[in-house]
C-alpha cells in the first residue's frame, strides 16, 4: 500500500516572498500564488532539496518502516528531473545524484519517479527547464505494509486571548489545506479545538467542520492549554494526540499534516515520544531559533542547538543529524504533539499561568523528543519580549515550584541563582524588578493553596505595573549611545572589585559627592556590563532593538526597604523551606489532575 508522507509547498503567503529559499534554490522563478503553482523560464535550475521540501529520509528509516519513497509531481514543459540524495561529509554537503530523466509534455502530467534505497540523511530532487516549465504540485509517497500503520487521532489545542489577527489566519489556511475534501484521510483525523481565554471570538463564526471555539477564563497559558487536553480527552472520537499550538504564530499547514502522517507511522518504541516543531523567527523568517531547548545552569533557558540558517543546505542536514542528549531537555509548548497516555500517566500542567509550564511538563514526563526538517512554526523572537513581570517574578516562582512538586531539576540550585539575580538587579538599580523577585519567593511560600487560586491574570496586572516604563531614545539626554558596545563591558581591577562589593555598588559606606555623575549606558534586558555601572549616580537602561531607554536613579532609602525585605524573607526561608517543599509535593498530584482544573476552571465534574 501507498501513502502520501509529505506535500511539496511553495511560497504561497507573501510574508514568504523574499525566503524562497527555505522552498526551492535557485532562480526566484513566477509564483503564481493565486493558483498555487510555480512557472520556471527556459535553462533554469530549480533545487527542491530545501528544509521545506527536502525528504528526511535518514530519520523517516529510524523512526518508522516505510519503505520504497516514490517522488510525484505534477508538471508541463520541457525538462529534466534529477533525484538527489545529500549527507554531510565532515564540514560539507556530500552530494549523490542517483538518476536523471528528461521529458517532453503535451500539456500537465503527472510523474512519477523512485528513489533507489540509500543512507542518505536528506533527499529530494532538482529541475533542469529545457523550455518554460509549470510546476502545479507534487508529493512524497512510500509504500508501507498494514501491520505498521495504527489509528491516530489528532487534537490541535490552541490557546489564544485577543490575538483575533493571527488566529483568524490560521484557522483559514487549516481549513482550506487540511480540511478538505480531496485529503479525507486527514479531514477525519485531526481536529482544531480553539481555547479562547479573552472570550473574543464568536464560536458560530470560527465552529465547523472539525474545528470548535471553547470560551475560557483567563488563566493563562497553563489553563488554556489544560483546557485544551481536557476537550481533547472528551472528544468523538478521542484524541490518541495532543498538539499544542501558540496562536501567536504563523503557521503550515502540512507541518501539521506531516507530524500526522509521521504519528501513524512510529516504531513501538517511539510511540511515548514528543515531536517538538522548530521556531523560526519571524523577523528573520530563514533563521530556526530552537526546536528542543534545554535548562541550564540555575533555571537558565536556551536552545540545544546553535541557530541555523536553513536556507543553507549545510544547515539542513547538520539540524537532522545527532546531538548529544543533555539532561533537561524540553520541548516548547509553541508546536509540541504530546501522546495521550502520557498525559493519563502524569496529568495535566502545572497552574503557572504563563512561564516554564511546557518546561515542567517535559521534565516531569521525562520526556523523549523527536523533531524533523519542515515540521514547524514561526514566532516572533524573544529579544524584544523581556518582561521582568515575567522573566523575573513568573520564572523564579515557577521553577521553585517545580522544583519541589515535580522533584525536577534537583542538581540545579534555582535558589541560589534567584539570590544573584535579586543582587544583579540591585546594583543596577532597578529597585523594582529587584521587588519583583522578592515577591516570587514570597509567593512561593505561601506554598500550594496559593497557586490553586485563580489568581493569574491579577498577578500579572499587578506586577507588570512595576515592568520599567521606556520612552524613546530621541528624549535621552544622551544622544551617542553606541548601540554596537551597549553588552560589551571592560576588565575590571581587583580594587574595584572590592569596592563594588563592600558598597553595594555606592549603596552604603561611599560619599555621594564621589559617586560618578555621568550616567552609565546600559543593557535593559539580561545582559550584565558591572564595571559600566560601578558607582553611577545614574544609569540609563537601554533597549537597542526598539530604539527605547528608561532612566535609574540610585535611591538609598529604597536599597535600605528591599535589602530589609530580603533579609526578612532569607529568615523565613531558613526556617519553612522544608515543611513548604513537603506541602508542594504533598499536592502536586491533585494539581495536575483533571479533577482540580475542572474545578479551577469552573467546568462541570465529570460522572
Amino acid at each position: 500500500m501507498e501513502i502520501k508522507l509529505q506535500n511539496i509547498v511553495f511560497p504561497n503567503d507573501e510574508k514568504f516572498q523574499f525566503h524562497w529559499g527555505l522552498f526551492y534554490k535557485g532562480d526566484r522563478s513566477c509564483l503564481d500564488r493565486e493558483n498555487q503553482i510555480l512557472k520556471i523560464g527556459q535553462y533554469q535550475t530549480c533545487d527542491f532539496v530545501t528544509y521545506l521540501n527536502g525528504f528526511s529520509l535518514a530519520k523517516w528509516k529510524t523512526y518508522t518502516n516505510i519503505k520504497k519513497v516514490k517522488l510525484q509531481l505534477e508538471v508541463e514543459g520541457d525538462f529534466a528531473i534529477t533525484l538527489l540524495g545529500y549527507h554531510l561529509d565532515v564540514y560539507s554537503p556530500d552530494r549523490k545524484e542517483f538518476s536523471t530523466t528528461e521529458y517532453h509534455t503535451n500539456g500537465k502530467e503527472t510523474i512519477e519517479l523512485e528513489f533507489p534505497d540509500s543512507d542518505e540523511t536528506i533527499i529530494g530532487f532538482e529541475v533542469t527547464t529545457l523550455g518554460a516549465t509549470i510546476i502545479y504540485g507534487g508529493a512524497y509517497w512510500a509504500e508501507y505494509s498494514e501491520e505498521d500503520r495504527r489509528e491516530v487521532v489528532l487534537s490541535i489545542a490552541t490557546t489564544t486571548c485577543c490575538k483575533e489577527d493571527f488566529i483568524t489566519r490560521n484557522v483559514n489556511l487549516i481549513r482550506k489545506f487540511l480540511f478538505n475534501e480531496e485529503d479525507t484521510d486527514v479531514t477525519e483525523h485531526i481536529f482544531l479545538n480553539i481555547i479562547d481565554n479573552g472570550r473574543t471570538l464568536d464560536p458560530e463564526e470560527f465552529s465547523g467542520q472539525n474545528i470548535k471555539v471553547f470560551p475560557n477564563l483567563n488563566t493563562g497559558g497553563s489553563g488554556g492549554y489544560a483546557r485544551g487536553m481536557i476537550e481533547s480527552l472528551h472528544q468523538t472520537p478521542a484524541a490518541t494526540h495532543v498538539l499544542l499550538m501558540d496562536d501567536d504564530v504563523a503557521v503550515l499547514p502540512d507541518s501539521i499534516r506531516r507530524t500526522y502522517v509521521l504519528l501513524t507511522f512510529l516504531k513501538p518504541e517511539y510511540q511515548q515520544h514528543f515531536i517538538s516543531g522548530a521556531m523560526f523567527l519571524y523577523e528573520e523568517m530563514n533563521v530556526q531559533y530552537e526546536d528542543i531547548g534545554k535548562v541550564e545552569g540555575a533555571g537558565d533557558l536556551g536552545p540545544l542547538k546553535p541557530r541555523f540558517y536553513q536556507h543553507s543546505l549545510y544547515d539542513n542536514l547538520a539540524n537532522e543529524g545527532e546531538f548529544p542528549e543533555k539532561k533537561n531537555e524540553y520541548a516548547a509548548w509553541w508546536f509540541c504533539c504530546i501522546p495521550v497516555t502520557q498525559i493519563k500517566k502524569n496529568g495535566f500542567p502545572m497552574p503557572f499561568f504563563i512561564r516554564c509550564d511546557d518546561v515542567e511538563y517535559s521534565l516531569r514526563c521525562k520526556a523523549k523528543i523527536i523533531t524533523m526538517n519542515g515540521i514547524c512554526i514561526w514566532h516572533m523572537g524573544f529579544t524584544n519580549k523581556y518582561n521582568a513581570a515575567y522573566d523575573l517574578y513568573q520564572r523564579f516562582r515557577n521553577f521553585m515550584i517545580a522544583q519541589s512538586a515535580s522533584g525536577i531539576l534537583k542538581d540545579e540550585n534555582i535558589f541560589r541563582s534567584w539570590k544573584e539575580s535579586f543582587w544583579k538587579e540591585v546594583y543596577r538599580l532597578n529597585y523594582d524588578a529587584a521587588e519583583l523577585l522578592l515577591l516570587a519567593l514570597e509567593d512561593y511560600m505561601k506554598g500550594p493553596g496559593f497557586i490553586a487560586q485563580n489568581k493569574g491574570e491579577e498577578i500579572v496586572k499587578a506586577n507588570s505595573k512595576k515592568n520599567e516604563k521606556m520612552i524613546p531614545v530621541e528624549k535621552c539626554e544622551v544622544k551617542d549611545i553606541d548601540y554596537w558596545n551597549l553588552y560589551n563591558d571592560w576588565p575590571r581591577k581587583f580594587l574595584e572589585k572590592c569596592l563594588f562589593y563592600i558598597t553595594a555598588n555606592g549603596h552604603r559606606f561611599w560619599p555621594k559627592k564621589l559617586l560618578k555623575r555621568k550616567p552609565a549606558i546600559i543593557p535593559f534586558d539580561y545582559g550584565t556590563v558591572i564595571q559600566k555601572e560601578t558607582l553611577r549616580r545614574k544609569v540609563i537602561s537601554v533597549n537597542p532593538h526598539l530604539k527605547l531607554f528608561a532612566v535609574r536613579t540610585m535611591d538609598r532609602n529604597r536599597y535600605s526597604e528591599i535589602v530589609k525585605r530580603y533579609r526578612s524573607d532569607m529568615m523565613y526561608y531558613k526556617k519553612v523551606h522544608v515543611k513548604i517543599e513537603e506541602a508542594y509535593r504533598q499536592k502536586a498530584g491533585y494539581l495536575v489532575s483533571e479533577k482540580f482544573w475542572r474545578k479551577y476552571l469552573q467546568l462541570p465534574c465529570q460522572n
